[in-house]
C-alpha cells in the first residue's frame, strides 16, 4: 500500500514528536522512509516470528493492522522498559477508523506489560488524502 506524501509526513511528524530513537524495531517494513531523523539502529522486520532476546528494542513501531494476541505478547517481550510500541493506520486500511482505534487500545489493555493506550488523528480528518491515526502504549 502506497501512502501519499501527506499521511507519510505526519508519521515522520509523530516519530518526532514520540522522539522514537535508539534501538528501534520496525515490524512494518517501512524502513526509514518514516524517520526525518533515522534512530540510532534501525532493525526491519520482514515477517515471521520474533526472534529477539527481552528488552532488545527501545520503540517497535507498526504501520498496519496488527490484530495477534501473541503479536503483542511478543513485542511487550522484546520492548525495553518504558519504550512504545506504535501502532499507525489510514482509513485506506481500516474504513472504520473509530473501530479501528477502539479494538487497538482494548488489545493493548488485553496485553500484560503494556500501560493505557493513547491515539490521535495525525492528519486533517475532513481534508482530502489519507487519514492517518496511532495508537501507542508503553511498557
Amino acid at each position: 500500500m502506497r501512502l501519499d506524501a501527506a499521511a507519510i509526513d505526519a508519521i515522520r511528524d509523530l516519530y518526532d514528536d514520540l522522539q522514537i530513537d535508539g534501538h528501534v524495531l520496525d515490524l512494518g517494513s517501512a524502513g526509514l522512509e518514516h524517520f526525518n531523523v533515522p534512530p540510532d539502529d534501525l532493525t526491519v522486520h520482514g515477517g515471521g516470528w520474533l526472534e529477539h532476546g527481552d528488552d532488545s528494542f527501545d520503540d517497535v513501531v507498526y504501520f498496519g493492522l496488527p490484530d495477534d494476541p501473541e503479536l503483542f505478547a511478543e513485542v511487550a517481550r522484546v520492548l525495553a522498559p518504558g519504550g512504545r510500541f506504535v501502532v499507525t493506520f489510514t482509513n485506506q486500511l481500516a474504513p472504520d477508523t473509530a473501530a479501528q482505534v477502539r479494538r487497538l487500545r482494548k488489545r493493548f489493555a488485553a496485553t500484560p506489560g503494556f500501560g493505557p493506550a493513547e491515539s490521535d488523528l495525525r492528519t486533517s480528518l475532513t481534508g482530502a488524502g489519507d487519514q492517518l491515526w496511532a495508537v501507542w502504549a508503553r511498557r
